[in-house]
């Protein structure tokens, strides 16, 4: 008997230099039953066309739409029980897919196993362990984010939510995997390394280094907690609003961090009327820096720590 088919979904876009790489590390897994589907997404540099016979890979072409319609494409053309999301300029540790599928089996349909990644910048690894608690999942996962190649999804789960919202520009696997924990699935951690993220200055990578936030892309952080708390509303049993109220007010402070006053006031008004006691699940120190000296000052405060941290909101 066949193990389950997995479905690896690569959205490509004028990745010529990594694309190879990308697929050979598929090609070398120690698990056989793999099909590959690349979904060019109106790419210029011919760099598909020296990996296009491979006999397991598919290649879908369409007009320029982005990565989330793209990977919805691939979506719909997968014929496996599990899908494994891939982005171009990345690669897979060697047996990730069958240490995926195994830990899948242990547990029931209501589960996504994932792992960990590992951050390649400059010819630097850097190990990032992404357990979150198992608990109350739909609120952690607001505030975390699992990236998309960390776990090995199911079919059937990513179509009951309808794939990616192809609304967002970025963020969508933050939205995507707080939708399937508000569906009541439930993620389990594997402590291993699954796949390699690849940091670097190529067109086409979103985020390569910390984002100077603009009117526009803050607009865009407020429309993504929109979109997400009404996609909750429906799905989820208990009362999500002190949870989204709390994701408003990081972005109200993310927008005064970058200088940006009108949309702070904006997002913390959003804050306040999505639940009253909008003030309930900040953390205390933020509670009584805020207390004490407004959210200005208090922003200012945090920002060398936060600096330092990365540039990271930390909870």
């Amino acid at each position: 008997m066949l193990p389950p088919l997995v479905s690896i979904i690569i959205p490509y876009f004028n990745a010529a230099q990594f694309i190879e790489e990308c697929v050979n590390s598929i090609l070398n897994q120690s698990y056989s039953n793999i099909e590959i589907i690349i979904v060019d997404d109106g790419s210029v540099d011919n760099g598909l066309e020296k990996i296009s016979l491979i006999p397991q890979l598919k290649i879908i072409h369409q007009k320029n739409a982005g990565a989330c319609v793209a990977r919805n494409r691939g979506l719909d053309a997968a014929r496996g029980e599990f899908v494994k999301f891939l982005d171009a300029d990345d690669y897979l540790e060697k047996d990730c897919i069958a240490l995926q599928v195994e830990e899948a089996l242990k547990h029931d349909n209501n589960t996504i196993v994932y792992g960990n990644f590992t951050i390649v910048s400059q010819n630097t690894l850097k190990p990032v362990n992404t357990r979150i608690a198992p608990q109350n999942q739909t609120a952690t996962l607001l505030f975390s984010d699992l990236l998309t190649t960390t776990p090995l999804h199911r079919k059937y789960m990513l179509e009951a939510i309808g794939g990616f919202d192809t609304r967002f520009k970025n963020g969508q696997e933050w939205n995507l995997h707080v939708r399937l924990a508000g569906k009541g699935y439930q993620f389990v951690h594997m402590d291993t390394n699954v796949y390699f993220y690849r940091v670097h200055a190529a067109d086409g990578r979103i985020s390569n280094k910390r984002k100077r936030h603009t009117d526009s892309s803050i607009a865009h952080e407020i429309d993504k907690v929109r979109f997400t708390g009404e996609a909750l509303q429906s799905a989820v049993s208990g009362d999500m609003r002190p949870y989204i109220s709390m994701r408003y007010w990081w972005v109200g402070r993310l927008a005064l961090r970058h200088s940006l006053p009108s949309f702070a006031s904006f997002a913390f008004n959003e804050a306040k009327s999505t639940y009253s006691n909008y003030k309930q699940k900040w953390p205390l120190y933020y509670r009584l820096l805020h207390t004490i000296l407004g959210a200005n000052l208090a922003e200012r405060v945090l920002s060398p720590i936060y600096d330092w941290f990365g540039g990271k909101y930390h909870k």
